[in-house]
């Protein structure tokens, strides 16, 4: 934990210089200092350059949550966010009582627009896990400020620790994130029964949706992540350095199960089909790549399509078999067309037609889909099954953002 009495050496570690009893850090990207007055226990933030400080609170050395607001603030400017575009402390109305809260930091959009996202600071470990806790049970604080704030993108749970032996200040962060998945979208088009985000109106249905819609995810520290750019937050693609192992308190066929019914998936025979050629799947993704490399094993949050996602794991399976097995699996890649027509001139017509004839033809009785874990037979179908894909895909003890 930063208390008091390890402060000082926090702040060396940051970068601060000491100058008497004050420890300035200057931001040249951003033009703005951050101070710590230790005559006068005093935390000043730059308001001279715009940042706006609500509620004086935060801004003394009295709460060893204060000192994680002030190094999280220091994080922000070391990644490009502008003074002006960072509050402390915006005081809301909570609940049916009319109990107020602060949500700590806020971070507005590029164009000052409320919020980027909404960072809730704790001690590390004992606060950290209890209000992690209060999040999974009922959306915690943090749902609670994004009710207030519905154009709100991320929220952050944030914890900062410094190791006094190694001497270093580390953090632990956990971000949720508010927007609403194109796919879900397009699915709920013909399930009226799915729960989004923008039709959510109190913190309840803000965390029903949470919990039944998105299988209460997190990710990790993307905020600060040395490859995300400031004001532009996304889940980022996942690299094989980033996966994890797995160990034996992870209770992965639990899990498994969970997400077969919840989805209404009884044929186990079937499933544990599906989940042979996923692990094939990733198994040739993994022995393929570099630990530099981006992997073809996830769905990529924001940008990819059931189709896309689906025509990576099908070429992954298709090498995988004939890696492993020493099996032929047919495969039509996405570009499939567009190489054929290419040659579909002049006398090469009746070569292309017998061409596509021959595709169609296996497609029609010689193939399976390998990931089907009910049987799709129309665009409804589809994405009922792309929502189970997904939920095996980013499995939270496979991936690890």
């Amino acid at each position: 934990m930063i208390t008091k009495d390890n402060f000082s050496d926090v702040l060396v570690q940051l970068g601060f210089r000491k100058k008497k009893r004050i420890y300035t850090k200057h931001f040249d990207s951003v033009d703005c200092d951050l101070k710590a007055d230790f005559s006068n226990k005093k935390l000043i933030y730059p308001e001279d350059k715009g940042f706006e400080v609500n509620d004086g609170t935060t801004s003394n050395f009295e709460h060893p949550e204060n000192f994680v607001v002030f190094e999280c603030v220091n994080r922000l400017f070391e990644k490009g966010y502008r003074p002006e575009h960072i509050e402390l402390e915006p005081r809301w109305s909570l609940g049916h009582g009319g109990k107020s809260g602060k949500a700590d930091i806020c971070v507005k959009n590029k164009d000052g627009s409320p919020y980027l996202c909404i960072i809730e600071c704790k001690t590390a470990d004992t606060e950290y896990k209890k209000e992690l806790s209060n999040m999974k049970a009922d959306g915690g604080q943090l749902f609670s400020y994004w009710q207030q704030s519905k154009a709100t993108k991320w929220l952050v749970l944030y914890a900062s620790d410094f190791d006094e032996t190694n001497q270093k200040v580390t953090s632990t962060v956990s971000t949720i994130n508010c927007s609403d998945d194109a796919n879900f979208i397009e699915l709920a088009k013909d399930d009226k029964s799915l729960k989004l985000y923008k039709d959510a109106t109190t913190v309840e249905s803000l965390f029903d949706v949470w919990k039944e819609t998105y299988e209460q995810k997190f990710y990790g520290d993307i905020i600060f992540d040395e490859e995300t750019i400031a004001y532009d937050i996304g889940v980022l693609p996942l690299k094989k350095k980033r996966l994890v192992d797995f160990n034996r308190d992870d209770k992965i066929v639990n899990q498994f199960e969970e997400i077969l019914r919840h989805n209404n998936v009884s044929d186990k025979e079937n499933a544990f089909n599906r989940l042979i050629a996923l692990f094939i799947a990733k198994l040739y993704d993994e022995k393929t790549k570099s630990p530099e490399s981006e992997v073809e094993f996830q769905y990529k949050t924001g940008t990819d399509t059931y189709q896309k996602m689906q025509d990576r794991l099908q070429k992954l399976h298709h090498f995988g078999m004939k890696e492993f097995m020493k099996e032929d699996v047919f495969y039509v890649a996405d570009d499939y067309v567009k190489n054929v027509m290419k040659n579909a001139i002049g006398e090469n017509r009746e070569q292309l037609e017998a061409e596509l004839n021959e595709t169609i033809t296996k497609l029609k009785f010689y193939t399976n889909n390998d990931f089907a874990f009910k049987d799709v037979h129309n665009k409804a179908l589809f994405y009922q099954n792309g929502k189970i894909l997904v939920e095996m895909v980013d499995f939270p003890k496979i991936q690890n953002y």
